[in-house]
């Protein structure tokens, strides 16, 4: 049998449409989706594979989706108008990767032994994971892969954001508002100020303390020794100060409430003294000997357990810690009076008190300076630390897009040309044979049958 040049190429060229229908389109009309755009990230930092962020704390890859990433990826892309953050969130997906020795182990976990089933656990923590972005609708391509960029560069800026922010504490005054407060308060706060610069120096020089920068030359402990110079020395030979003259802009005010921590001092001293009395009464009728209490007023002994002497010795102890608390008590009644005493007799009067208040003021500000230079010197220290130690082990590939489809174009369109070749050759086959006024009826009968069908839809 042969094909006219005409006709094999229309039938080529119907296989090749129907290949491409088969292809690619009933996949798109049946689930609304061309294809996908996707990447692959890979976290190599430490504690990755147990789980951890670089913090030591939980590490989840669903944060990717976060609200404030996804809304910063629509804002580059430009698609704020037509693209909402719920929408995104939806045709978002992550899968984690593992490796073909993993999951057979995981497979293959279950182990008897004997009459007793054995089951191993295993936590596997996955650190590749697949990034994908779906198509939904119309198809596109580059702006699916400018907008998956995008998403992955708002996640890498995110957990840096993050790791930083998680340990920087925010001044709670500012120098304005510092030096306006009264002496002791301005001390008070200065030295609070100083302790959250420890602690946020102190988180690096402990978990990093090897770590050097590269353009300071210093470590995280060379900062925290610059940090403990100047709470303790500094700001802890001003706080002398105003202790010892008793500084302060309001004497009357401070007196009204010096008086009123003596009497709530005095108050709590009564009340110690009134328990140690009570313990002091306890001890003198427990006899330690015989293991016997009498109760006051009573003549009958009541009978212990010899394992009473331990209550003896409890006894003993509470007896001691309110001593050490009453004269902890008096302690503080003197320390009061002597700074109604300071109060009442002003050592710093005229000039010596201006030139005193002045110096305060003044090495408060540079206190302050201080603290301000040595915390920016670690957050700069910090990002570099990150960058090296965090971000470099962040690793995301390329962009790429995964059109869906049925199977492979290729194959498909030889699949059916082939199998229109066969068609073709069988229909006039059975038009030579006996059996062609039968094969005619049948296509009367399936032509009559569509005509029928879509009468009815029409009706």
């Amino acid at each position: 049998m042969k094909l006219s040049k005409g006709k094999l190429v229309k039938l080529l060229l119907g296989t090749l449409i129907v290949a491409l229908l088969f292809t690619y389109v009933w996949p798109w009309a049946a689930t609304h989706q061309i294809g996908s755009a996707y990447t692959s990230m890979t976290i190599a930092f430490k504690g990755a594979g147990k789980g951890l962020d670089p913090q030591g704390n939980r590490f989840d890859i669903n944060e990717l989706k976060n609200k404030d990433i996804l809304q910063k990826a629509i804002d580059e892309t430009g698609m704020a108008d037509s693209l909402t953050v719920d929408e995104l969130k939806r045709r978002l997906y992550i899968l984690p990767q593992a490796k073909a020795d993993t999951l057979k182990e995981l497979l293959t976990l279950t182990t008897i032994t004997g009459k007793t089933q054995d089951t191993k656990e295993r936590i596997v923590y996955p650190t590749s994971f697949t990034v994908g972005l779906k198509d939904m609708g119309i198809p596109s391509p580059f702006e699916s892969r400018k907008l998956l960029d995008n998403i992955m560069k708002a996640y890498q800026v995110h957990l840096k954001v993050k790791y930083l922010s998680d340990t920087l504490s925010e001044p709670a005054y500012t120098l304005e508002e510092l030096l306006k407060l009264d002496y002791p308060e301005m001390m008070m706060v200065l030295n609070q100020e100083a302790e959250s610069m420890l602690l946020y120096i102190g988180f690096y020089a402990n978990n990093e303390p090897l770590f050097t920068s590269k353009t300071t030359g210093l470590s995280f402990p060379d900062l925290y020794q610059q940090a403990v110079l100047l709470k303790d020395t500094d700001i802890g030979n001003m706080r002398s100060l105003v202790d010892y003259f008793e500084l302060t802009e309001d004497a009357e005010r401070r007196m009204l409430y010096a008086d009123t921590m003596l009497k709530r001092a005095g108050v709590i001293a009564n009340k110690l003294y009134g328990e140690q009395l009570t313990a002091e009464e306890i001890i003198q009728i427990y006899d330690n000997s015989s293991n016997y209490i009498f109760a006051s007023g009573e003549s009958v002994p009541v009978n212990l357990e010899p394992v009473e002497n331990q209550f003896y010795g409890d006894l003993i102890k509470a007896l001691v810690d309110k001593q050490n608390s009453f004269i902890n008590a008096k302690y503080d009644q003197q320390d009061i009076q002597r700074a109604i005493a300071k109060l009442q007799a002003v050592s710093l009067t005229g000039d010596s008190y201006i030139q005193m208040t002045k110096e305060i003021k003044a090495g408060t500000s540079e206190a302050m300076e201080r603290i301000e230079a040595l915390s920016q010197m670690t957050r700069k220290m910090a990002e570099e630390l990150y960058d090296s130690n965090v971000g470099n082990k962040i690793y995301v590939g390329g962009i790429s897009y995964d059109v869906r489809s049925n199977g492979n174009f290729l194959i498909n369109f030889v699949f059916l040309a082939a199998l229109c070749l066969l068609a073709v050759i069988a229909c006039r086959e059975i038009k030579k044979s006996r059996y062609n006024k039968y094969f005619e009826m049948i296509c009367k009968m399936i032509v009559q049958l569509f005509r029928r069908k879509r009468q009815e839809k029409e009706t």
